[in-house]
């Protein structure tokens, strides 16, 4: 193990080395490579720099978000997706979320999965220790104290829980998906011969909501359509 660590960090070193020279093509290989024995963060934010030199719009786009998965706060990271994402060619017009709900997701990614659940369990242990002291202490605030802090904690608890949660629900089914081919047509059906319903572009992010065999049913925006799943890359 810690010899596959020092050939990584050697790896990486030369990674950044060759970007740094502007082989991004090299660079890219190379962050693949540590990638495929070890996810990190930083690697794939490196290797979204990479790919976005190359103008591979897709690929870059799917990197940033991976790195984000594994580190909701990379703030480089959300910098340089927000970026990559206004470069996107596409006239599909998303349904504007309600701001409540805007909010709450952008509070769940604002920590990790681990986090999360770390912060849950510290709540849930104070919420304990609030109610013994609530049930045994003899001091009138100590007893008040507690059952206010106690309730509180109890009330974080669960909302980290349930954050970490949908973190858990959203790392393992993968239902997120960029868009890889240039332009493709979203069929009517999971078939080629379905009607062309809509068309998205590379490096669109879009929501897998069935499969049948090699076809997947996307959602984005107010759009519904089925299209190969070669066409696209899970986050």
């Amino acid at each position: 193990m810690k010899l596959l660590l020092i050939l990584l960090t050697s790896l990486f070193a030369e990674a950044n080395a060759q970007y740094a020279e502007g082989n991004y093509i090299e660079a890219a290989n190379r962050y693949e490579q540590i990638l495929a024995e070890q996810p990190a963060a930083e690697v794939y934010y490196n290797l979204g720099n990479a790919y976005f030199k190359q103008g591979e719009l897709a690929q870059a786009i799917l990197a940033y978000e991976r790195a984000l998965c594994l580190q909701p706060s990379f703030d480089d990271a959300k910098h340089n997706l927000q970026y990559a994402q206004a470069q996107i060619v596409d006239n599909i017009e998303n349904t504007q979320s309600f701001f409540l709900s805007n909010w709450i997701k952008a509070l769940r990614n604002a920590l990790s999965q681990r986090t999360w659940t770390i912060l849950s369990i510290t709540l849930f242990v104070l919420t304990l220790i609030g109610l013994f002291l609530f049930a045994f202490s003899q001091t009138f605030w100590v007893r008040k104290t507690a059952f206010y802090i106690s309730i509180i904690a109890l009330l974080v608890s669960i909302i980290a829980c349930a954050n970490a949660g949908s973190l858990h629900q959203r790392d393992t089914q993968r239902s997120e998906a960029i868009i890889t081919q240039g332009v493709v047509n979203a069929k009517s059906s999971p078939d080629r011969s379905g009607t062309d319903l809509f068309t998205v572009h590379e490096g669109t992010k879009v929501q897998i909501t069935d499969v049948i065999g090699n076809w997947c049913c996307i959602s984005v925006g107010n759009y519904i359509g089925w299209m190969p799943l070669e066409y696209l890359e899970r986050i």
